[in-house]
This record gives structure tokens, sequence and C-alpha cells, in this order.
């Protein structure tokens, strides 16, 4: 007899296994077994919701069943959340006809994956908790029946089929909807003219004041003739300090880390995607191979609670006070408390032994893997020390009607930054020697024309951040929902940013105008407040989805019923003119790409392509793009090569695949790529080409001399490096940067 522990992964399987002795037996499941059915919805509408689940991984489950026969006892040791409580639901569900004592199954939680926290929970176990499970049964339901019945749609309105693969989710729509609202207000935004105004003053050393005021109030230059009257009338003024002030200001520490703001402060600071953060968290979690066997060096990585166990503050005081000494440590211990409706299941995401430090086993751990812990480690261990102190100065400086004010900051106490050098603010000067009443002499002004600027598109950590404030999908949702609204098309990363797709943008527009609570914010977010109250006992799975389902059916009805009206099915007329019948041609989609089709379709079947990158304007009533389209043909007429064929001339064109040249000369048809100029750095033989990507919708350069060469870089390559032999420069972030990772050579941008 043994006793069997089924957990999720399999990694974390061998983690456990070596912590016990022979009696017991750990298996994984590999994630669910079981789920709704593929290929149908799945959800007996008529008969209160109810899911008709199918077993999945059925040679892992034989696996199963075939351990749990001759075990003593079964422990349910998967994740701690919803879905870890389902699939140890469907582990009982299956396993139980095999074992018919219920007594024989019990639910330990280990919240981290170290031999004290293992053995303790296996002494004492929980019971499946199902309020968990219901709340993970609504949410798959309501992600079924959004999906499953809304994408069909979609895809027929935007291509005319209901197989084209588009989809609409009930999480990732409201996210990709927040992406195309900024990029209205960015298409909207106007800018404004605006002035500032610099002084350089004297008494005894030069320094800056900038213009705040006048009259006591603050104010905007609007133009260059308001900029010259406050000029003349400060060269007029007469100048002197009205008051100085000093004080000191405590930048405190930051709350441990939890799922969200982990995502966060590694996107902004290692640059990682929240999809390879909780990879690489996961790899932590589940057991990292040391001297001393596999172990899990943080505790659980999705959680929403910033609770810290007194011991593990305790170990991190200890730390603390011998390796900085007594000035940096709190005095107290430093806790925190969770926002509104936080799951308190976890501990905050921190280090299972702080005696484990970054460096002492950096060897062991991938460069990926050594930046995620170190970040972790550091920002745990800074809870218990003490805040930063700035010492602040300013002198407010008198020039008749008009103010200015000159600042300055010195960082007197790094506190708890003496582990975050790189967030230090540095220091800025302030001139020495002021005095209330002192007179000051005007040496030279500078004004500077300005303009406001539109606001800026979400990054990834941004969207995370503004889905966390608005009560969208769950901490262990954040990673996907950002990723699927990526691999699907709707956008891309560009410039360290999301920006919508063409497509993103229609499939929103659709769903505005035909299903509004998929993307409403507040009704999403009010799901999400069910689910809660589900997952606590105080509401049922039938209430919340007959909530939801009343209004989305009748829209589906509404839908239906309108589908063969072609005044009211979907539309995205353009400004481009059917060439046959006058009509104005509308956008279409089909197989990963877009084209114009005539709105008189049936009676009109023109069609025209639309190359990959092509110039629009998109705000849903119409798509601006006959400008663009022929500044295109304009360049494709004078961006003309010969043909190394026959020598005609080679005209530009843009296909599904990007832009390429071809042949004018009908009987030849010779093809060639666009060339950049730039020699492969690699086979020293080829030249870069431009390449386009039609799954991941951006262009890139590639050796001519692909497959035999394979080199390649995302950017437009603009010359070889002159300090490697194995890369070219490219503009990145305004410099001229090497594109070998080993290459740290930059050049400014000429």
């Amino acid at each position: 007899m043994h006793k069997l522990i089924i957990v999720e992964s399999p990694t974390k399987a061998r983690t456990i296994g070596q912590y016990l002795g022979k009696g017991y037996k750990v298996l994984s499941s590999q994630g669910h077994v079981r789920d709704l059915p593929r290929n149908d919805l799945g959800v007996d509408i008529e008969n209160g919701f109810e899911p008709k689940f199918e077993t999945k991984r059925t040679k892992r489950v034989k696996e199963l069943r075939e351990a749990a026969k001759g075990a003593e006892m079964v422990y349910l040791a998967t994740d701690h959340d919803r879905e870890g409580e389902a699939i140890a639901y469907d582990l009982y569900t299956i396993l139980k006809r095999v074992i018919k004592d219920d007594g024989a199954f019990s639910r330990p939680i280990f919240n981290e994956i170290t031999k004290p926290v293992i053995l303790e929970a296996l002494k004492s176990p929980t019971e499946i908790n199902m309020n968990r499970v219901e709340a993970q049964r609504t949410r798959r339901i309501l992600d079924r029946l959004v999906g499953y019945q809304v994408s069909p749609i979609l895809s027929m309105a935007l291509a005319g089929n209901r197989f084209e693969g588009l989809s609409a989710g009930r999480v990732q729509s409201v996210a990709l909807r927040f992406l195309c609202d900024r990029e209205g207000e960015i298409a909207r935004f106007v800018p404004e003219e605006y002035w500032e105004i610099e002084a350089l003053l004297r008494n005894g050393e030069p320094f800056t004041a900038k213009l705040t005021k006048k009259d006591d109030k603050k104010f905007v230059i609007r133009n260059k003739d308001e900029a010259q009257a406050v000029i003349e009338a400060l060269h007029a003024a007469k100048i002197a300090v009205a008051s100085l002030e000093e004080k000191e200001r405590r930048r405190q520490p930051s709350p441990p880390f939890i799922t969200s703001s982990l995502q966060q402060t590694a996107s902004s600071s290692l640059h990682f995607t929240p999809k390879r953060t909780m990879k690489i968290a996961q790899e932590l979690y589940e057991g990292i191979s040391l001297p001393e066997g596999s172990v899990g060096l943080i505790t659980y990585m999705r959680t929403d609670s910033v609770r810290m166990s007194d011991e593990a503050v305790a170990a991190a005081r200890e730390i603390v006070e011998r390796t900085y000494g007594e000035k940096y440590l709190e005095k107290k211990p430093r806790h925190f408390k969770n926002k509104k409706r936080s799951q308190d299941a976890h501990e905050a995401i921190r280090p299972t032994d702080l005696a484990r430090t970054p460096q002492s086993i950096a060897g062991h751990l991938s460069p990926d893997q050594r930046k995620l812990y170190t970040l972790i480690y550091n920002r745990f261990l800074a809870t218990q020390m003490t805040p930063a102190v700035y010492l602040l100065r300013k002198a407010v400086i008198a020039a008749d009607a008009y103010t200015l004010e000159a600042g300055g900051s010195t960082l007197s106490f790094d506190g708890f930054l003496v582990l975050f050098p790189e967030q230090r603010s540095q220091d800025k000067e302030f001139p020495s020697g002021l005095r209330e009443g002192m007179d000051l002499t005007l040496e030279k002004i500078d004004s500077l024309q300005k303009f406001t600027e539109p606001p800026r598109r979400y990054s990834e950590a941004g969207l995370v951040n503004l889905l966390e404030k608005e009560g969208i999908g769950r901490p262990s949702t954040y990673a996907s929902i950002i990723s699927v609204i990526q691999d699907r098309g709707y956008a891309v990363k560009a410039g360290g940013s999301l920006r919508p797709t063409l497509l993103g943008q229609v499939v929103i527009d659709f769903l505005k105008q035909h299903f509004t609570l998929t993307v409403e914010s507040e009704f999403t977010a009010h799901m999400e407040e069910d689910l809660d109250r589900i997952e606590e006992g105080s509401l049922t799975r039938k209430a919340v989805l007959d909530e939801f389902y009343a209004p989305f059916s009748k829209r589906l009805q509404t839908f239906e019923d309108n589908d063969g009206n072609k005044e009211q099915r979907f539309h995205i007329f353009t400004d481009v003119a059917c060439d046959k019948c006058g009509a104005p041609m509308e956008l279409r989609y089909w197989k990963g790409s877009h084209f114009l089709g005539c709105s008189n379709y049936p009676e009109c079947k023109n069609t025209k392509s639309l190359p990959p990158d092509f110039p629009y304007h998109f705000e849903g009533e119409e798509l601006i793009l006959r400008e663009g389209l022929e500044e295109m043909d304009k360049e494709a007429h004078e961006h003309q090569i010969p043909c190394p064929e026959c020598g005609s001339p080679m005209e530009l064109k843009s296909g599904r695949y990007g832009r390429y040249y071809k042949c004018t000369n009908a009987e030849c048809g010779k093809t060639a790529s666009v060339s950049t100029g730039v020699p492969c750095p690699v086979c020293k033989e080829g030249v870069l080409v431009e390449k386009y990507s039609a799954k991941r919708r951006r262009t890139f350069y590639s050796c001519s001399r692909y497959p035999d060469c394979r080199f390649a870089v995302s950017e437009k390559p603009v010359k070889i490096c002159p300090a490697c032999d194995g890369g070219v420069l490219v503009e990145k972030r305004g410099k001229l940067v090497c594109s070998n990772k080993d290459c740290h050579h930059t050049e400014e941008i000429k």
C-alpha cells in the first residue's frame, strides 16, 4: 500500500517526490483532466446551464486510476486557486470510480514547495472547497457562452464565413476595447501650443528658475507674442527672492509582490512580457535543481494578497540588520493592507528561504531566473527596511507680477534604496547662499515652444495595471489575456506599447454595435465580483448565469433576425469607390488578410487587394485609406529598378507577404525582394532584404541567402556594426544600436 499525491505539474511532482519516503507516489495530472467539448457548446442552457464535461488526457487519467487502485490515501494537491480546486474535484470525480471510500481522499494546500511546508500540509489536509469549484465552473461557462456563440457571428460578419476563426472573449474583448479607446483618443487629439520660460539668474553662482505664476495664479502662455510680452516684462522687473522652503520627503518601500505588481515591475525593469514573467515564476515555484536537490525558491506566484508570515518577516529583519546594520532596519515589523476584495488564500510572492541569496545560487539559475529571483528577493527584503530620505529645497522668486521657482533635491539617506541603486533620483543642485529678500540679476531668458502630447498607448505593464484597477480578470489571467489579443492579431507590440491593429478595431466596433455587454468594463467587473460572491457562498451559479444570459440571448436573437437584411448587416465602408459600379468599397477579412469588396455585393462582386501595411484612419464610421493607397501607387511607379533577367523596369508592389519588385514585362514576370543595401554580417555573401511576417503582422529583415543563412533582425538595418563582426546597427529607441546582444556599441542618429 502507498499514498498517492497528485499535483498539476511534472516538475512539481519531481520536487515533492524527493522530499518523501518510499511510502509515497507523486504524479502529475498535467493540467485539467476534464473540460467542455472542443466542437460543441457543451452547456445545456435549458437545464440550468448544466455543463457537459468530457475527460481529456485519457492516457494520463488511465495511469492515475491504476496508481489510485492500490493507494491507501489519495492527496489531491493541485494549486490552491479556482482552477486548481476544479482540477482537484475532477480528479476526485474520476478516481472515486476505483476508490469507493470518500475518506481516502484529502486536499492538502502547498503555499510553497519546500520540505517543511509539504510535510506540514500532509499532516493537516483540508477538503475540496466546492464554492471555489462553482466559481470556476461559472467562469468557464460564461467564457464558453460568449466565445462559442459570438465568435462564429463575428467571423460571418467580417469574413462571410462562420469558420474564419475570429474570436470574441468575455475578458479579452474588454482589454482590447481599452486599447482601441486609447487609440481613438490619440486619433482625435489636437495638439495645443504653449510656451515655457526659464530665466538664468545670478547672485554669486548662476542658476535657472522656471516661470510658474502670474498674479499668484498658474497661467499658460499660448503663443510667441504672449511669450515675448512676458520676456519684456521680466527684463523690466525687479527680481528678488520671496521665500525659501526646505523639507524632507520620505520614500517608503513598496509592498511585497503580488501577481499583477510582479508582472508590471518585470515588464518595466526587465522588459519581460507578462507571459514570460509567469513562466519563469512557475519554474522558481515548482523547483530549481540545487546541490541539495530540487527546491522551490518562491511561494505561490498567483496571488493578490500582500500578507507575509511572521516567520518570513522575522527572517528578513534578521538579514537586514546583519547585512546593512541597525540604521537600515525599520523599528517595527512592517505589514501591508490588502486591497478590497483581495483573495487571501496565499501569502505575497516571496523567497521560501532568505538564506538562498541571489548571489549564492546564481550559478544554478538561468539568466532570466536569476533576474526575476533577484527582483523578488530584494523587493521582499526591502519591506523591512527604513525609507529613503530626500532633502527638498525650493526658492520662490518674485518678479513684479510674475513668480518663478528654482528647486533642488538631495538623497540624504538611501534606506531601502541601497538594494535598488538604479531607482535613486539624481541629485539636483540647489543654488547656495540665497536669502529671503536678496536681489537677483537677470542674465538670460530662454523661451521654449512646446505642444501638448496625445495620451500614450498602454504598455503591457500599463494594461495589467488598468485591468487590475477596473476589476477585470484575475491575477492568474492577466498574462493570458494580453497574450491572446496579440496571438489573435488584434494588437501588436510597437515601441514597447500595445497598438490595436485594424482588425482589432473592427472587431471592437462590431461588438460595441451588436454585443455591448461583452465590451463594457463595468459589466465585466460586475461579473468578476459575482464570481467572488459565488466563492464566498453568497451567490449561486444559476443566478449569475441567468443575469448574464437574459440580455445576451436577446442580442443574439436580434442579430440572427437581421442577418439576412442587407441594410442592417455590419459594414465598414471606405472612401474608395468601386471602379466597376461606383458604390463605396467596404473592408473585408479573409485568411489573415484584409481586402476591399464592393458594398453592392452580390450584385457587384468586384474586389481589391490591400498590402499588409497600408496606411489608414479609422474611427468606427468610415475607413479612410484612398489617399494613402494612391501615395503607395505613386511610390511604386517612382521606385523602379531594372529587371536582371530582361532589363525591363521592375515596379514596387505590395502583397500579402509585404513589398516586392515585379517585372513590368508580362512575358518575364520575375520578382525580387526589396534590398536594404546592408551586407549580411554572418555569411558575408548575402544582403539583408525586407520580409513580412503574416503571423506576427510586422516587417522584418533577413539574409537574401535564406535558408542557407538564417540571420534576421526586427528593426531596419542601417549599416554594418563597426565594433563587432556579428551585428548590424538598427534604429532603436532614438539611437543606432548593434543587433548583436554581446556588443554594446551605439551611435547617435544623424
